[in-house]
């Protein structure tokens, strides 16, 4: 019987560097916090993130990582996981550039969600992939089956600079922002070294040691960062 609450998240964004692998892991953890089961494509030629999961050797039932080589791939492939039932998210990250490749994934997905530093170059590669997401409307026959799209700031300090706030105050006017943020932090340079973050949360919790235990409650926080952000994502689909 298939699962009509799965849901396909796109990340995407014409420029690299942009943070899209970290915040597709760290969504996808926030999903597993929350026993989701979850399918990750990996459509980019550097395999960042399939790279990630064997390095670490990533084992867990409710993460399966694959590479999508062909874009128009990903409806059959979708179709496929909600027949089966038990799949509750799809997350494809993708390359970090221009292509006919995007509207192929825009048909097959629900959201997309783009990562945007808080930079006047990562400024104008959004404004790019908005326009050709606006564009989108006239290359389909029911503009109201496209995936909802969203904004979000990513990398974000705890301190902006000047020249940061004005960015972030010209996306807000610009795009449809996700509010919460996605903040610099420590904890997925981590992730990118330990594994997941809520398994992280839940490894310093369970350390004899104190001072490690202490250190839990970042990666926590950085969980529910993440949850808040997949949430907005979810509402807006």
């Amino acid at each position: 019987m298939g699962n009509d609450n799965m849901k396909v998240i796109t990340i995407m964004t014409r420029k690299g560097g942009a943070g899209k692998t970290t915040l597709t892991r760290a969504l996808v953890s926030a999903a597993m916090s929350q026993g989701k089961k979850c399918i990750v494509y990996d459509s980019d030629p550097q395999q960042a993130l399939a790279r990630w999961a064997r390095k670490l050797e990533i084992d867990d039932p409710l993460f399966t990582i694959e590479h999508l080589t062909v874009a128009d791939e990903l409806a059959a492939k979708t179709d496929e996981a909600w027949e089966e039932g038990s799949t509750d998210f799809i997350f494809v990250d993708t390359i970090g550039a221009a292509g006919s490749w995007a509207d192929d994934l825009a048909a097959a997905s629900d959201a997309l969600v783009v990562p945007m530093m808080l930079s006047d170059d990562d400024m104008e590669i959004t404004k790019d992939t908005f326009n050709w997401y606006v564009g989108l409307k006239d290359r389909t026959d029911d503009p109201k089956a496209l995936p909802s799209f969203r904004v979000v700031l990513s990398g974000v300090p705890a301190k902006q600079s000047v020249a940061e706030t004005e960015v972030e105050e010209r996306a807000v006017k610009s795009f449809p922002v996700i509010p919460e943020y996605f903040m610099s932090r420590k904890q997925h340079k981590d992730a990118s070294s330990y594994g997941f973050l809520h398994k992280i949360a839940e490894e310093r919790r369970q350390s004899r040691y104190g001072l490690v235990r202490v250190h839990a409650k970042h990666f926590d926080e950085a969980v529910e960062e993440a949850a808040s952000i997949l949430n907005d994502i979810l509402e807006a689909s």
